[in-house]
């Protein structure tokens, strides 16, 4: 069993130093909690409501959020899963790394860009790496990415057993039916859990910015889909104990198996 968190951060766009701060406030706060892997936010370094490329540029000019989790997963032993903006040749990528006692594993480039994004950042062009760590088998990939299927499949195929996903949910993508609870996003998540047998832990953010407000809905989903537990409103920890083992079985009835059932030539032809 290991023990997997979920930290829901409040961020601010611009605020590189707070935002950096917030992330380890909330990995320490995990951490005492007996957390060994511990998922925070899309964009954790930033924020996301940039207004111009400029502006971001200048964001990042002191940026160290990759050194303080390393450092912050070395000390107190744990894998930290986030995500952060990046400037590499002159161009910006929405990335998550995952980091293991203060070593990175594993940097990745959303593929899928959303909406305003695209103005921003350029697509990943690198599918998502599956990492065998101490605790099992972990990949990640970056909220919009989630709702690819052919993508979930793809890390679910290569062993994945917990797919961490950083991100940042805005409130009213969907026009959710005033009696429904959950929201699209959330619902659509559970579904590629169940779908594909596989433990996904969400990394929502708080804090409204610049008129955008969020769903708070970070969320541990077993393999079955349904979340094991949840933040809520407002920035904090969630954990839950799990055996990423159990991922390794696929089969969901006695005759049917999430792999041996599909046939890709059929629906290719």
């Amino acid at each position: 069993m290991v023990k997997v968190a979920v930290a829901q951060a409040h961020l601010q766009v611009g605020d590189v130093p707070g935002n950096i701060l917030e992330t380890v406030k909330l990995i320490t706060e995990a951490s005492k909690q007996g957390a060994q892997i511990v998922v925070l936010p899309e964009l954790s370094n930033t924020g996301y409501v940039f207004e111009s490329i400029e502006e971001l540029r200048n964001m990042l000019k002191n940026d160290n959020c990759l050194e303080v989790w390393q450092k912050e997963s070395k000390e107190k032993q744990i894998i930290i899963v986030a995500g952060f903006a990046r400037e590499i040749n002159n161009k910006f990528y929405n990335q998550s790394v995952i980091i293991e006692d203060g070593e990175i594993k594993t940097i990745y480039s959303k593929i899928h860009l959303f909406n305003t994004e695209k103005n921003f950042f350029e697509e990943g062009n690198k599918n998502p790496e599956i990492i065998n760590t101490k605790y099992g088998k972990l990949s990640t990939i970056i909220c919009y990415d989630l709702e690819i299927p052919e993508l979930v499949r793809f890390v679910a195929e290569k062993g994945c057993e917990l797919l961490c996903v950083p991100l940042n949910w805005p409130t009213g993508s969907f026009n959710k039916p005033e009696k429904e609870i959950r929201p699209m996003e959330l619902i659509k998540a559970m579904s590629m859990a169940a779908t594909f047998r596989i433990w996904i832990a969400l990394s929502d953010r708080s804090g409204k910015e610049r008129n955008v407000d969020w769903l708070q809905s970070s969320s541990i989903l077993d393999l079955n889909g349904w979340p094991i537990d949840q933040v809520g409103k407002g920035p904090g920890v969630v954990m839950a104990d799990i055996d990423l083992s159990l991922a390794q079985d696929k089969t969901v009835s006695p005759k049917n198996h999430v792999f041996k059932d599909f046939k890709r030539d059929l629906y290719q032809s």
